[in-house]
């Protein structure tokens, strides 16, 4: 079984890195980052890693990397397709708070995910991801 997780270079990113690394090296679990920053590919077709917060992911722990297709302007989208391609058995995303304007008119990629997945979602929180 594989988590996906959704992470960007941001404190939410960190935070869904942080708690999906935990979740699949307890459960001895796949773990598949779908890096939504991804600029660049490798030769490979695999996207190369950018900096990791520490501690991340533990050593040995095996991580795959994916990306956006970058002809598509739905990150959330291409995201939810790597789920199904890999099969994934939850989705991790970091959530920010928004204020009520904000959820009225922008949207959300978080939300996207999290309303349009076919398996668990788990939501972490930046400033609550280590308690």
């Amino acid at each position: 079984m594989t988590i996906l997780v959704a992470y960007s270079h941001t404190d939410e990113g960190a935070a869904a890195l942080v708690h999906a690394a935990r979740l699949s090296a307890k459960d001895a679990l796949d773990l598949v980052v779908f890096d939504l920053d991804a600029s660049s590919t490798a030769d490979d077709g695999s996207i190369a890693p950018g900096h990791l917060p520490e501690g991340a992911v533990s050593d040995g722990q095996i991580v795959s990397w994916r990306g956006p297709d970058h002809q598509s302007q739905d990150a959330a989208g291409d995201l939810l397709d790597v789920a199904e391609q890999i099969g994934a058995y939850a989705i991790v995303v970091g959530v920010r708070r928004r204020s009520r304007v904000g959820k009225l008119i922008l949207g959300s990629m978080a939300q996207k995910i999290i309303i349009d997945a076919n398996v668990p979602v788990i939501a972490v929180k930046a400033d609550q991801h280590e308690r």
